[in-house]
């Protein structure tokens, strides 16, 4: 006869109306127009079964392109990546198959104000002649105002509300996944904190040789 599993070894409540495997992901982008294109990539996907034991298992993964185009100031104050810097990276289609491939195996995709991002993602991987995101999507900001919260839902505001605050002034992609991927376990009621990543340079970035005196030449 198989003994009963001890109380402090079920699984939690919340657990049980996590998905098994979720990714958050956030981009930073030229500029918020429809023309406007990624410039970096960030995504945290996590085990959900994994937030029972010690040590949730998270994997990041942070990518740089080359817009093929300049960002607007104010975008570029907010990702902190120049137009030169930028020239010196891999266009995003060389990797959209990846990313393709990430977000596919995701049982649900997280962002914050997630039709931004997953609309910028979808131009991209149209672009490179591959299918719109099929996956189902959570979108933290807009859970956020469902609950009633007062003020702001921006991410900043969200993240003062449960405690969290950036490294830096600058939004990188990769920490704003972990933040938003924060977010929503708060939103269903998960008391793990999983840990801020390593916030590493991407993955993919290339050095810029030294930056020509004056003005950048236009792009062709």
């Amino acid at each position: 006869m198989t003994a009963p599993i001890p109380a402090s070894d079920a699984a939690p409540d919340w657990l049980g109306w996590l998905p098994p495997r979720l990714v958050a992901v956030d981009v930073e982008t030229t500029g918020l127009a429809a023309t406007d294109r990624v410039v970096s990539f960030g995504a945290v996907a996590l085990t959900t079964a994994s937030l029972a034991t010690a040590e949730p298992e998270i994997t990041c993964h942070h990518l740089i392109f080359d817009p093929g185009r300049t960002s607007h100031p104010m975008a570029e104050a907010v990702h902190g990546y120049d137009d030169w810097l930028l020239r010196h990276q891999d266009p995003a289609g060389i990797h959209a198959g990846a990313l393709a491939d990430l977000l596919a195996r995701a049982d649900l995709i997280v962002a914050h104000n997630a039709a931004f991002d997953l609309g910028i993602l979808n131009r991209e991987f149209a672009a490179a002649g591959l299918p719109q995101v099929a996956s189902k999507v959570y979108c933290t900001m807009e859970a956020y105002r469902r609950r009633g919260e007062k003020g702001r839902a921006a991410l900043d505001a969200v993240c003062r509300r449960i405690g969290l605050s950036r490294a830096g002034a600058r939004h990188g992609a990769l920490e704003d996944a972990w933040l938003a991927l924060r977010a929503y376990l708060w939103l269903q009621a998960c008391p793990v904190a999983v840990a801020r990543p390593h916030l590493a340079a991407p993955g993919n970035l290339r050095p810029a040789p030294p930056r020509p005196e004056g003005p950048l030449p236009p792009r062709a």
